[in-house]
Formats: C-alpha cells, structure tokens, sequence
C-alpha cells in the first residue's frame, strides 16, 4: 500500500494522467512484494536484484526507444539481451527478472507511444520507490517481532 500511494500521490503533483500513476503505483507494489522476504538479508539480495534486473532493463530499453518505436523483432531483441547482460555483468539470476520487466516496458510503451523514452525512466523511479517500501517493510516488520516478542525466532510458553 505504501508504494502504490507514494508513487500515485507523486504522479498526481507531476500532473502525469491517471492511469500512468495507476501503472507506476502497480510497478511499485510489484516491487515491494518481489523484495519482501522472511528475514533482512533475503530481502536485500531481492532489493538488489530487483534494482540490477530493472538497471538492465532500464538501459536497453532507453537506448532503443530513443531510436525506434516498438517492433516485435526490438522486443524479441531486448527481451534476449535483458537475458543475456545480466549474465556478462556477473548476476546471473537477475536474467529472468530483466527479461519481464524488458518486455513489460515495450509493451506498455506500445500502449502509449508518445514520449517513449520516457517509460523506461518513469519504471525505474517506480521500482526504486518499491524496493525501499519493501526493506522499509522488512524493517518495521523485524522491528514489531523484536518488540512484541512474536519475532521468528522467538518461543512461546
């Protein structure tokens, strides 16, 4: 809830149109679900991950929609080397991440293409505001369970 509100609040003040807040409020409470996980350190190797995989995207994505409308053969492109550069740069399990939010990205542009280049941006700022909504979910979370004694590893009488 907390990155679905902060990202549709901010796409309310930039003035952007609803359903572009509505998509960007999605796009980040996707990213939080992907980044919470049962402790903090299995939520930051999520958070980057995320972080990586979109990186990925967000690069590919940019360069050729700054160039060329969407095609199905530049889908087909950029969805196997989202697969392929996560590889070469040493995260290997970030390929399949790259590849959805890639494919994600092109489609959505093909929806609206005026101002494409601008899509990749817009994804990035939302998955950066979901993955901090997560770990700071995680946070709180942890927090509460060492506060109320109902943490994970603690043990009822």
């Amino acid at each position: 809830m907390l990155s679905y509100w902060a990202v549709t609040v901010i796409s309310a003040s930039a003035h952007q149109p609803y359903e572009e807040g509505q998509l960007g409020g999605m796009w980040a409470a996707i990213s939080t679900i992907f980044v919470v996980r049962e402790c903090k350190k299995k939520s930051a190797k999520a958070a980057v991950a995320r972080m990586s995989a979109t990186l990925v995207s967000f690069a590919l994505c940019l360069v050729y929609l700054l160039f060329l409308p969407l095609h199905a053969w530049g889908l087909a492109l950029l969805a196997g080397l989202s697969v392929l550069v996560p590889g070469l740069l040493g995260r290997p399990g970030d390929e399949v991440t790259a590849a959805i939010t890639t494919t994600v990205v092109m489609v959505v542009d093909g929806l609206n293409p005026h101002g494409a280049w601008k899509q990749p941006l817009l994804r990035l700022g939302d998955t950066a505001v979901g993955v901090a909504a997560g770990i700071l979910t995680v946070i709180v979370v942890n927090q509460t369970g060492k506060w109320t004694g109902r943490g994970r590893g603690s043990r009822t009488r």
